[in-house]
């Protein structure tokens, strides 16, 4: 009986010291407000996945110094109530000592006073400046800035497309108004008029009165400031249309699941500015196997921005520990991370990577062709 016992209680210390952290022990919880219900939920979805992702790769390679991670999600929908709410949730009931926030701009904007107020560090990925000038010391930004992608634009409508009189149209909400406000100042600022702006709202389904009175206004092209859908929906409309002149397009109207609505034609001399071309990054090769493996679906910027999030995250609790106030200092000396979504240096303004790419795409297909890389300004 005493060889017998000696024997499962060998069997069981081997087992423990090579099962890697276990799920009994006292787990660091992080929190995550992430889309998934809802029209926002087609970008939500990619960084709901690569959050799950991480999380299962930092505990197999031995969670925070022997513990394991475990990432609590809310659902922040597609509305900024609901978004403001699940983060409210997460901080009363877990008590986190980090949040990931959505890719929305609205969203984060709504919820930047309470991260204030609970003074825990949080990562977001929405592109608008004006949530940056806010100077939310606890606010750190996984995605390049809209004024980025704004200069890229203006930049490549003049410099390669040789445009004299671009249009703009732009979804009405806080990232579209002011991606459209940029990106005609940095025109203006290269000498370049913009021929006309015209809106339209986030249910809007028909573009077709905003793209034809750009059209009459003289645009030699179009510049779209927009989400998924509607950016896809504007795509194709403008060929319905007969519309020839060249148009350039913001990153959301190029994540998987917007290039599932769109036929080959659709993208027929257009131009995007997007985060990350994630085939030309080595330093992605890896999560873009293990993405696409575990989830069967390509990863996308978005993806790939919250993946090294969380890696950038995992290394701070190993050194910092679960303190918000520690992290967060920690968070802001990261500098010349290199990730799957590229270099992370976060500045005094909370922003995290600096440049984007032009892309176009092969003729008669939806294979992207990397253009450039367009760095921000200093």
């Amino acid at each position: 009986m005493r060889k017998k016992f000696s024997l499962i209680a060998l069997f069981t210390l081997i087992a423990v010291l090579f099962s890697g952290p276990s799920l009994s022990q006292s787990a660091i919880e992080i929190g995550a407000t992430v889309p998934l219900t809802g029209p926002a939920a087609l970008t939500g979805t990619q960084y709901h996945n690569s959050l799950r992702l991480a999380e299962e790769e930092i505990n197999k390679s031995g969670g925070i110094n022997g513990k394991p991670l475990r990432f609590i999600f809310e659902d922040a929908q597609s509305s900024n109530p609901a978004a403001l709410n699940a983060f409210i949730k997460l901080v009363q009931e877990r008590k986190p000592a980090f949040v990931f926030l959505s890719s929305y701009s609205t969203q984060n904007l709504a919820v930047a006073p309470e991260v204030l107020k609970a003074k825990i560090p949080v990562m977001y990925g929405g592109g608008a400046d004006a949530i940056s000038a806010q100077k939310n010391a606890y606010m750190f930004r996984i995605r390049p800035e809209d004024s980025a992608a704004a200069q890229a634009i203006a930049r490549f409508v003049k410099q390669n497309l040789k445009a004299s009189a671009p249009g703009i149209i732009y979804i009405q909400n806080d990232f579209g108004q002011g991606a459209a406000k940029a990106a005609a100042k940095k025109l203006d600022g290269l000498g370049v008029k913009v021929a006309g702006m015209e809106a339209y709202g986030a249910n809007d389904k028909d573009m077709s009165a905003q793209l034809l009175k750009l059209k009459n206004s003289g645009a030699d092209t179009i510049v779209v400031m927009c989400l998924p859908q509607d950016g896809a929906l504007i795509l194709r409309q403008a060929k319905t249309l007969g519309l020839k002149m060249p148009i350039i397009a913001s990153s959301a109207a190029f994540t998987p699941t917007a290039m599932q609505l769109m036929s080959p034609t659709d993208l027929d001399n257009v131009w995007g500015v997007i985060d990350v071309m994630l085939d030309t990054n080595r330093a992605a090769a890896t999560f873009v196997k293990d993405y696409k493996n575990k989830f069967r679906i390509d990863a996308d910027g978005y993806a790939a921005a919250y993946y090294d999030g969380a890696m950038i995250l995992a290394q701070g609790l190993r050194k910092v520990g679960a303190d918000p106030q520690k992290l967060r200092d920690y968070l802001a000396s990261v500098k010349r991370y290199e990730g799957a979504a590229g270099t992370f240096s976060f500045d005094e303004a909370g922003n995290g990577v600096h440049e984007v790419t032009v892309v176009t795409f092969k003729k008669g297909s939806k294979d992207m062709v990397f253009v450039t890389k367009v760095p921000a300004e200093l």
